[in-house]
């Protein structure tokens, strides 16, 4: 089992070896009854890691140790993979693990993992599995947000609002101004650093995944590969590695 834990929601899934079987997501309070019901569902389980970015790993892990091994992805678990990351211990649990997906999905390739979750965050990692650092800048939602929280009269909107075949680059009121200004905005983010890591490496292969990866999959110039679960995936990597 591979378990999430992101700023909002938490992830789950099941797999046998590198089958996924199966996924589900559920908010933080219904964790607990979340997870026993995996484990009616797949009493074959026998290992699960735990990820957060939002707190401790271990104020969930207590609801698994009934049933399972639990390892935490943390600065003891081992990585397949190697880094120049100033200090590993600061890089993210999710950077771990999305990188983690690259080396294990992509084995001999240079790889650029996308991630559009609250923040956007850009990991590249070479074909010999040596992590070269990224980049962080905020997500989607974030920019809404910060344009509503620091002025005086521009409204609050969520993405959730998306409709990406009425977007036009130039808006006629101020929502869709708002809207489409950081739609774009984070489309030609996104192409430009693309184009960057590819002037390095040519044959670059480029994922894109996290919650607001489809808005944005079907207008990026680059050719990418969009991965729902490309995270959870990346889990199950370092668990097997682990064992």
């Amino acid at each position: 089992m591979t378990i999430d834990i992101g700023n909002t929601r938490i992830k789950t899934a099941v797999f046998e070896g590198k089958n996924l079987l199966e996924v589900k997501a559920f908010d933080k309070s219904a964790f607990e009854e979340g997870v026993r019901g995996l484990f009616n569902r797949n009493p074959n389980i026998r290992q699960a890691i735990i990820s957060s970015v939002a707190e401790a790993a271990s104020d969930y892990e207590s609801v698994l140790t009934d049933y399972v091994r639990v390892f935490q992805l943390d600065q003891n678990l081992s990585l397949n993979f190697s880094s120049k990351y100033d200090d590993t211990s600061k890089l993210g649990a999710d950077r771990k693990a999305l990188i983690a997906a690259a080396v294990t999905n992509y084995p001999n390739q240079d790889v650029l993992v996308i991630d559009m979750g609250s923040c956007i965050t850009y990991d590249v990692v070479d074909r010999s599995s040596l992590h070269h650092g990224g980049g962080i800048s905020p997500g989607w939602q974030m920019r809404l947000n910060a344009m509503h929280t620091f002025t005086g009269r521009l409204p609050q909107l969520s993405t959730l609002e998306d409709n990406i075949k009425n977007k036009e680059v130039t808006g006629t009121n101020t929502h869709q101004a708002m809207f489409n200004s950081t739609y774009y905005g984070l489309l030609a983010e996104i192409d430009q650093r693309i184009e960057h890591y590819k002037s390095e490496f040519p044959d670059l292969t480029v994922i894109l995944t996290g919650g607001d990866a489809q808005s944005f999959s079907v207008r990026l110039k680059n050719r990418i590969f969009a991965h729902s679960n490309f995270l959870l995936e990346g889990l199950n990597a370092l668990l097997e590695h682990n064992l």
